[in-house]
């Protein structure tokens, strides 16, 4: 996937700037399937409510499907972890901006471990992590470094989507997941003594981004896009509070719209999907603290540098 998801990235920068971008008529946003969209089903509902322009709304299974459109000009928005933002960014020289903080940390390690005490008790334990090269590993890892924590064994050898039931069957007993997983393990793993060992989100000052949405950096620049994209924002900022204030609602609207989730696991994930609507001119700090960690471990991984202020989008 991960190998992918850059073939399909590096085909796209060699047309990205023969492409046409998208008539103001229509604004087109690219959400992806699961946790990140539970706020877009109230806009997907209430897209009528949108006068700007035509909105039209695309889901996708992955980063790797998105980006390739996004970069052609196919859809005007997008929402990317803040890492994958930044390369996009770095390699594309620019051509995406960064919108707004939409979610922040919503990371557990889950544990069935009865004798689980703190994170010492981790030392030469095996645990399953969401997503190799993603923001779970890299603010796993650099917990477990600060707080001087040797010999743990992570291991990618199993799906997000399995992590769940691997640890309420016993198979794991220890994983790092976000949410709605963690909802998910908690749900059904009650019987089996599945808890929430530590909110990584604890052991940090502020809350760290999760997801961010951004922009084909053209769609900022033809003014008539660029009104939609702002009145975009403000209908998305509506959403997030609205999902926040109505969670039961919220989570019927996701499965209506079938974005990946059931309304009950949806509307229990919630509370703790740390929803939120920053835009990017206030949230610049928050991403450079987290993008500074894989700059630490694996500065590749967000394209080498971290982005100036043109990455951010001023509002104007």
């Amino acid at each position: 996937m991960k190998r992918a998801f850059f073939l399909s990235l590096s085909f796209c920068l060699l047309t990205i700037f023969s492409q046409n971008i998208l008539s103001a008529q229509s604004l087109k946003a690219g959400l992806l399937n699961g946790p990140s969209a539970i706020p877009a089903a109230y806009l997907i509902e209430h897209k009528s409510e949108f006068k700007s322009a035509e909105l039209d709304f695309q889901i996708f299974s992955g980063a790797d499907l998105e980006l390739p459109k996004l970069l052609k000009g196919e859809i005007d928005l997008a929402v990317l972890p803040p890492n994958a933002a930044a390369k996009v960014w770095n390699i594309s020289k620019g051509n995406i901006v960064t919108l707004a903080i939409i979610s922040e940390g919503n990371i557990s390690l889950l544990t069935n471990d009865k004798n689980y005490r703190d994170l010492k008790s981790l030392e030469r334990k095996t645990v399953y992590c969401a997503g190799r090269g993603a923001t779970p590993e890299y603010i796993f890892r650099h917990i477990l470094s600060e707080q001087k924590i040797e010999n743990v064994n992570l291991d990618f050898s199993i799906p997000n989507p399995e992590l769940a039931g691997s640890l309420v069957s016993g198979k794991t007993q220890y994983i790092v997941v976000p949410e709605p997983f963690s909802t998910v393990a908690l749900t059904k793993g009650k019987e089996a003594g599945v808890k929430k060992a530590e909110d990584l989100s604890d052991y940090f000052t502020e809350n760290f981004p999760i997801t961010v949405l951004v922009c084909n950096k053209k769609s900022l620049e033809n003014p008539e896009t660029k009104n939609a994209v702002k009145e975009y924002l403000s209908i998305y900022e509506k959403a997030v509070k609205w999902t926040n204030e109505n969670p039961k609602e919220a989570g019927v609207l996701v499965e209506k719209h079938t974005l990946g989730l059931n309304a009950s696991i949806a509307a229990a994930s919630i509370p703790n999907g740390h929803y939120v609507f920053i835009p990017a001119k206030y949230a610049r700090e928050k991403i450079e603290n987290l993008l500074s960690l894989f700059m630490k471990e694996n500065p590749e991984a967000i394209g080498g540098k971290l982005p100036d202020e043109t990455f951010y989008y001023n509002g104007k």
